[in-house]
Parts: structure tokens; sequence; C-alpha cells
């Protein structure tokens, strides 16, 4: 039987890390894996007992030079786009990057709230904007038209809506369209 992905919820991540990465599919900010290949030694010992180690000095030296280079591993990833590091927990790659680099992405967007950043905006503001939205349309506005033509977002608030357990077609009966 597969195993379970977790989705993680925004406040279940870990924030505040210097260099940490966060997986944008399943929300996972605590463990990545790189495929390595690493050198073993391999000892048959005389009971016929076989040993298998690592070359502690190489293995030492790999791990510095990913810690010290990790941004351009990351940047290399995006840029070729080769699977490097991947999300231990929903085995994705192409969704991996540094949070800082997301959650200033999303603020330097105006983002009224998603699951990268985790932060939204009132449900009080989003009735508010919809509203508004719905009387300049006279309630002629579609899911697409919030997703994809919001005039207050470029990415729309469905995901702020969804947040809230608000629907379109409930905010245009309260406004009686």
């Amino acid at each position: 039987m597969p195993r379970q992905v977790k989705y993680y919820q925004p406040e279940d991540r870990r924030y505040n890390i210097e260099n940490n990465l966060q997986c944008i599919h399943c929300g996972n900010t605590t463990a990545f894996y790189m495929n390595l290949r690493l050198r073993h030694q391999i000892d048959i010992e005389e009971s016929g007992l076989i040993s298998v180690e690592l070359n502690k000095q190489m293995t030492e030296r790999v791990f510095n030079s990913i810690g010290k280079n990790i941004w351009n591993i990351i940047d290399k990833s995006k840029m070729e786009d080769k699977e490097i590091i991947h999300c231990a927990n929903c085995n994705d790659s192409e969704s991996v990057d540094f949070q800082a680099r997301l959650l200033d992405w999303c603020w330097q967007m105006g983002c009224p709230g998603c699951d990268v950043c985790g932060e939204f905006i009132s449900e009080d503001d989003v009735r508010d904007i919809c509203s508004d939205c719905l009387k300049e349309h006279k309630g002629e506005i579609t899911e697409d038209d919030c997703q994809y033509a919001c005039p207050q977002y470029d990415d729309g608030l469905t995901i702020v809506l969804n947040h809230y357990g608000l629907d379109l077609e409930q905010l245009k009966r309260e406004l009686g369209y």
C-alpha cells in the first residue's frame, strides 16, 4: 500500500529558519532528500560477514559542499529542470524552493492569501471586495471570472473564499442576484 501523503497546514510549518526549504505542493518544511552517489567501502571479513561503510572524509566534504552551495543547487535545479532536491513527503521536486523566497514573492505580489504564505486577508475584506465587484457587474460574475479576471488580485480570491468557506453563489444570493 502506498504511503499516504500528508498536507501541512500553514500553522504546522516551520518558519524563520535560515535557508529553510518548502514544498509548495504539500507544504512540507521539514524533510527533503537528495539522491547522492557516495563512495562505499565494502569489507569482507574472514568469518564471511560483509561490512559496508561510507568513506567518512569524502562524506563530510560532500555535506559541507552542499551546505555552502545550497542556493546554487536550488537555482540550478530550477533553471535546468533538473530534479536534485525532492520533498520527502510527496516526492515532488519541481515545487521545492526556499521558504523566504516563496514568502517574499507572495508579499511582493500583494497576495490576498494562499497555501504558500498561509496569511489571508480578513473575511470581511473578502466579502467587501467581492460585493463591490458583484455590484459593479450586476451579479454577472462566474467562478472563472473570480479566479482569473479578478480586478483586485491577479490570481483571484478563490483560494481565500475557500479558506473561509465562502461560495460565490452564496455571495450572489446575499446581494440579491
